[in-house]
């Protein structure tokens, strides 16, 4: 089946603007991207009028799993504390239904893929939520331990789910050795040597708090406390002294590595080839100072975006970033916006995705309301289109004033 997309306005990537441009889909794959007068002849013609079509956007860094706690923890001041109501509060039901909720309201607003962390008690769940919603999702199994004796017992679980479980086609596995504070020595050389074995991505929270670099540097602090509160601290561990020094055991050649927030993230700090990724909104709840997200950009660092949670959040749409990161940061140019919500995102996620080409895989969004590569950072903005593997997961008519959502194609 080939079908054409037709409209007013194709941005394939962040540097090139066809008008009355289309994209012909066949199959799961994009096979053509030009002037629509010199398109190939499709089976299906879905003209969409003064509209912009573009890449799917890319949610690098997504906890699908705690959308249920949407608005329901506050943050008061304190991030260990934050973090250890949340542990309990990941335990409550829900959460699939949840997550399934979030994942249809992100098609809808154009995200296609997301970079989910997930709890290895939820994997199935979270698995079985991709394969009904159609979204593609890099899946990172989440590694949590600090003490060194269970590092082989914790590895041998998250392994059999990152390799040994049938997925749905939308959907790959990584790992995710949490963050410093909450992985041995042990469990984190094994998931690099894994990961950079099997050239799965992988994915650690990093820079993220302040009481995260108290940790790092001195062993100290809330984070510390909190170890010792659910009875998972290690008195024999020697602290790296810096985010930098943590970053030496990431030695990485083959896989993707995501640093994760990098909120206090140096530059100089980030490994070559290595992608950080900003999660705005999850930024700004917790009160950061402003996000190194200009000088990483400068110095050459690739940087895409993500959500975090809904409970740190309000969403896990990336349009929603988007638009509060044009707010917040007018340092960002729209176009660097462009490519860390769509090329950057799919790079980092090892998906062929997040630009329109031939070949590449046909994730594409569609907006009415606005146009160039400021799109993004549009309130305007409205997704009349997105298709994800080459399947409508969401179309409504982009000439209503409000649109009418189309019945959504039954996924297989």
């Amino acid at each position: 089946m080939r079908t054409a997309y037709l409209a007013a306005r194709v941005l394939p990537d962040a540097d090139t603007l066809i008008r009355d441009g289309a994209v012909v889909v066949e199959g799961e794959r994009i096979l053509w991207v030009g002037a629509s007068g010199e398109a190939p002849i499709a089976d299906e013609r879905i003209d969409l009028g003064d509209a912009t079509l573009m890449p799917g956007l890319v949610n690098a860094h997504s906890h699908l799993d705690l959308t249920h706690l949407r608005g329901s923890v506050p943050f008061e001041g304190e991030f260990a504390k934050w973090a250890e109501r949340i542990m309990h509060g990941r335990k409550k039901p829900g959460m699939a239904e949840a997550a399934r909720n979030g994942i249809r309201e992100a098609l809808a607003r154009g995200t296609t893929t997301f970079g989910d962390i997930v709890d290895p008690r939820g994997f199935a769940e979270i698995v079985e939520v991709f394969r009904e919603t159609g979204a593609r999702g890099r899946l990172f199994v989440e590694a949590i331990g600090f003490r060194p004796e269970a590092a082989d017992e914790i590895f041998d679980a998250v392994w059999d789910l990152v390799e040994m479980r049938a997925l749905p086609e939308t959907v790959s596995t990584g790992v995710s050795p949490h963050a410093p504070y909450s992985v041995s020595r042990p469990l984190l050389e094994r998931a690099v040597a894994v990961a950079d074995g099997h050239g799965r991505p992988l994915a650690v929270h990093l820079a993220e708090t302040l009481e995260e670099l108290a940790f790092l540097r001195h062993a100290i602090g809330p984070l510390r406390e909190l170890l010792k509160r659910v009875g998972a601290d290690d008195p024999s561990y020697v602290p790296d002294g810096s985010a930098g020094a943590f970053l030496k055991r990431l030695d990485l050649t083959r896989a993707p590595l995501l640093l994760v927030h990098g909120n206090y993230l140096r530059p100089r700090e980030v490994p070559a080839g290595a992608f950080v990724v900003y999660c705005p909104t999850a930024h700004a709840f917790f009160g950061h100072p402003e996000h190194p997200v200009v000088e990483l950009l400068e110095e050459g660092v690739r940087v895409a975006l993500g959500s975090d949670s809904a409970a740190s959040g309000a969403t896990v749409d990336l349009l929603s970033e988007t638009e509060h990161l044009a707010r917040a940061r007018p340092d960002v140019s729209g176009k660097a916006v462009f490519r860390m919500a769509t090329e950057w995102g799919a790079r980092a996620l090892g998906f062929d995705a997040g630009v329109l080409r031939a070949g590449a895989l046909a994730d594409l969004a569609a907006f009415a309301g606005a146009s160039g590569h400021e799109i993004l950072g549009r309130a305007d903005a409205r997704c009349v289109l997105t298709v994800v593997h080459g399947r409508v997961l969401h179309r409504v008519d982009p000439t209503a004033p409000l649109g009418e959502t189309a019945k959504l194609p039954t996924v297989a």
